[in-house]
């Protein structure tokens, strides 16, 4: 008697295969044969040619940064009225054999505006050899001097010092504490005050119809204007941006006692105008002081003011 095995109407489900049936054996074929994985070998010529390429192409590089080919051959500076084409020139380091491969534009940037002149720059190299150079300079809207002496000295809108003047001209006329004479690129005073100082001479005739000679700022930070009549008006202290702000009330002041019996700024015999407190302002005149006592014989005279520290 057989038996008959039943057949189902289902497919049958193969079994998993387990992870070591399914990894392939050493030698077996895969994927790829073993030659397959094995890296191809390079011909030794194929290496020889490599490297000579590799050194040709530094050659290249180097006679192209070093050689004639692409040395700078101009240099075109625009902007430049208190400097020299050739001080702008060595100041950006572009004079000598240097290649236009070589040009940091940024870097010849910042070279220029260490110079105390210069305000801003630009360095362009072109391919062709040339190097273009847009720079502007500050412009002086004052003169500084240190005490009395008459060695007069530019400043920039931002106070610093950008070289010696023959003489005020029409700049404003700043006298500092007495001392020695300011640093070339140093910072003369505040730069707010200094805006203060150039509005002031600038709006004074509109203000009161005079016009200013100059400034005077002493040791102790007291402000004097000098009026081209001669007399004087007392500021008082401008060491603080606070103080600073005070101006404005003062300038008031001076204008609100203008005329209308009160001051008259075109009287010969006004010596001063007093605006420390601009709420009580007060005028001084030359008729009305007391008149210098002469030392009597055999006093000791007065020891001199010393210089500021």
């Amino acid at each position: 008697m057989r038996f008959r095995r039943r057949r189902s109407l289902l497919p049958r489900l193969s079994r998993r295969p387990s992870p070591e049936e399914a990894a392939p054996l050493k030698g077996q074929l895969w994927t790829r044969s073993e030659r397959n994985l094995k890296e191809p070998d390079v011909h030794p010529m194929r290496r020889v040619v490599a490297v000579m390429v590799a050194v040709g192409e530094g050659a290249l590089l180097g006679w192209l940064w070093f050689g004639p080919a692409l040395a700078i051959n101009s240099v075109d500076i625009s902007g430049a009225h208190h400097l020299s084409a050739a001080q702008v020139a060595a100041a950006a380091g572009l004079n000598g054999t240097r290649s236009v491969l070589a040009v940091d534009g940024e870097s010849d940037r910042h070279h220029l505006l260490d110079q105390v002149w210069v305000r801003t720059a630009t360095v362009d190299p072109q391919l062709d050899g040339a190097v273009v150079v847009r720079i502007s300079e500050w412009q002086p809207i004052a003169a500084y001097h240190a005490g009395p002496s008459k060695h007069y000295f530019l400043l920039s809108s931002q106070a610093m010092v950008l070289g010696p003047a023959g003489s005020a001209g029409t700049l404003v006329d700043i006298q500092g504490p007495p001392g020695a004479d300011p640093r070339i690129g140093a910072q003369a005073l505040d730069p707010t005050l200094l805006t203060a100082l150039v509005n002031i001479q600038r709006g004074f005739p509109a203000l009161i119809g005079q016009e200013v000679s100059g400034f005077i700022l002493d040791c102790s930070g007291d402000l004097t204007l000098i009026s081209k009549r001669g007399w004087k008006v007392y500021f008082g202290r401008v060491l603080t941006p606070e103080e600073f702000a005070t101006l404005h009330d003062k300038l008031a002041a001076l204008k609100a006692i203008a005329g209308h019996d009160n001051v008259d700024y075109n009287s010969v015999d006004l010596a001063y105008v007093n605006v420390m407190n601009p709420s009580e302002p007060a005028a001084g005149y030359k008729s009305r002081q007391p008149a210098t006592p002469s030392p009597s014989p055999g006093a000791a005279q007065p020891s001199p003011v010393p210089a500021c520290k």
